[in-house]
């Protein structure tokens, strides 16, 4: 058992301070005192510690009280006390970033990968030059990494990324080698799981579930504000998910290949079947092609079986929407959600991602910070 020493008890209230107004975004001493329960004289000490280390600084006035007084001063995070890399990683594309500690994206970068090239490298020259040309390398507190594919994050290795022919890739000791910094690895998809819940569509939800619809199908899943990874790192993968007896007689599905789910319902799925991109097709339904309107029907109609399981299986607050397919809008939206609730009885929020393409570099922030600066989300 551990001896709870001074020392111990003022840094775990450290902790809890810097974490609270990291949530709050603007708080003062005193709201402080009375959310923590700790006594003014230590929440004070603190901060004095805070400010003078430039973690945070203080803004403006508060409220005064009932019965009048000095109006408090509010206290917020410093976004410029270091940044971070954010390395989102896709199937054929990888977004790079550079934010500050509250989410702000500074500079920003991509590059196409392709199975074929050196990627890994390919990707640390990029990030090389992105934080050269930021001016930024002596105050980068971290790197976070999307992967798109099973990653072991306690050790910081890539199990199996299909896409990108990877199979027990050592990223972490590459990349803190490289860069010396520390590096934090975890499944691109729940990256964008953690962007939303930080600044995107999920602020509000303790328990909510994240689906990316792009070439493929992936998901992320937060249970009681915790990301949810299953025995051995692959929950979420709905695109395996299995709707109908058609796929007992089709082949094997293996981690090097394709799901059912996305089989049916993906933005490859329907690529192939139209040899169009995504977006030509849903402008095709949208202008009366009656081909495309059919290809659309019969994705919506499997997408919205799968999330109906999903939704009875896990009883989440909301389902967040979110990768290439999502950029459809309303068009995608409304049809589905009709579907769905006709489907399920268990009513969640269907809604969509509000941050988009950068979800997951925001997300890949989040994980530095909170590991970093042990903020809770």
């Amino acid at each position: 058992m551990v001896r709870a020493t001074p020392e111990l008890l003022k840094e775990m209230n450290k902790k809890t301070i810097l974490s609270l107004i990291g949530k709050q975004k603007i708080i003062s001493r005193a709201e402080i005192s009375n959310i923590t329960h700790l006594s003014k004289a230590t929440v004070s000490s603190i901060v004095e510690e805070l400010l003078k280390e430039n973690i945070i600084l203080e803004q403006g006035e508060g409220v005064s009280t009932k019965q009048g007084g000095r109006k408090p001063i509010n206290l917020v995070f410093n976004p410029s006390a270091g940044y971070i890399v954010s390395i989102d990683i896709g199937a054929y594309k990888c977004l790079m970033a550079i934010c500050d500690l509250c989410g702000n994206i500074l500079f920003k970068n991509s590059i196409i990968v392709k199975q074929s090239e050196d990627t890994l490298n390919k990707i640390m020259k990029a990030v090389k030059e992105l934080i050269e040309g930021s001016g930024l390398k002596h105050k980068i507190i971290g790197i976070g990494m999307g992967i798109p594919g099973i990653t072991d994050i306690e050790n910081g290795v890539a199990i199996s990324v299909p896409e990108l022919s990877w199979k027990n890739i050592q990223i972490k000791n590459i990349f803190e080698k490289e860069f010396g910094t520390r590096v934090y690895l975890d499944n691109d998809v729940n990256m964008a799981l953690l962007g939303e819940k930080w600044l995107g569509n999920a602020t509000r939800y303790k328990n909510f579930v994240f689906i990316n619809i792009g070439y493929g199908i992936g998901g992320g899943i937060m249970i009681n504000n915790k990301i949810y990874r299953g025995s051995n790192y692959t929950a979420g993968e709905f695109g395996y998910l299995v709707l109908t007896n058609e796929a007992l007689n089709m082949k094997r599905f293996t981690l090097d290949e394709y799901g059912y789910l996305e089989s049916v319902a993906s933005g490859s799925a329907i690529e192939k079947r139209m040899h169009s991109s995504s977006k030509e097709i849903f402008e095709k339904a949208n202008n009366g092609d009656p081909r495309a309107q059919s290809v659309l029907c019969e994705m919506i109609d499997n997408l919205s079986m799968g999330i109906s399981n999903i939704i009875s299986i896990l009883n989440p607050e909301a389902v967040i929407i979110g990768g290439g397919v999502s950029k459809a809008g309303n068009q995608l939206l409304l049809p589905l959600k009709e579907k769905i609730y006709r489907l399920s009885p268990f009513k969640s929020n269907i809604e969509l991602s509000l941050l988009g393409d950068e979800a997951g570099v925001i997300g890949c922030a989040a994980t530095v910070l909170t590991n970093e600066c042990s903020i809770n989300l």
